[in-house]
């Protein structure tokens, strides 16, 4: 969960208005608006005073997760599927960027993230293909250097299939 979901969802719990977090934390209205829409992130300063506001622990404020579970791995895919529909592929392409950036070690997501990107920009004729290559092949690499050898196998079979497709 993104932290300004948390902000919102406990801001709400607390039944306190935007605009009374804003006045309490020393900030404007307009940038508790923007953490609450993902639009921006609160200043690591204002962390501790954040948690404090809502009585919330840090852990809680910033969602923080060793490892994903199939199950939240599954619904990230039917997200960024839905996302191709609602947004496009460059816009997917973006977020999924962020995502990865958030779960690095993730070589399960960051597979089938490039699984998805890849058969989508070909069947949803996006143009500038060239432009996504660099960054889907190393996430193939890096998937390729799992320690699951299933999570291997599927990215060495996506790397001898672009190979085969496009020589």
């Amino acid at each position: 969960m993104d932290i300004g979901v948390v902000i919102k969802k406990y801001r709400k719990e607390a039944g306190m208005t935007q605009e009374e977090m804003a006045n309490r934390l020393g900030v404007t209205t307009p940038a508790v608006n923007k953490w609450e829409n993902s639009n921006s992130k609160p200043d690591i300063e204002l962390l501790a005073p954040i948690a404090r506001l809502l009585d919330i622990s840090l852990d809680t404020l910033l969602p923080f997760h060793e490892k994903l579970s199939d199950t939240e791995i599954e619904e990230i895919i039917r997200k960024m599927d839905r996302m191709f529909s609602e947004e496009g592929y460059e816009k997917t392409y973006e977020w999924a960027l962020r995502l990865i950036k958030e779960y690095p070690n993730c070589n399960m997501l960051i597979w089938q993230t490039a699984v998805m990107l890849d058969a989508r920009r070909i069947t949803d004729k996006c143009t500038n293909q060239e432009k996504y290559d660099k960054q889907i092949n190393a996430w193939y690499e890096l998937a390729l250097h799992d320690e699951n050898e299933e999570i291997q196998h599927h990215a060495a079979e996506e790397i001898m299939l672009k190979e085969l497709i496009y020589t």
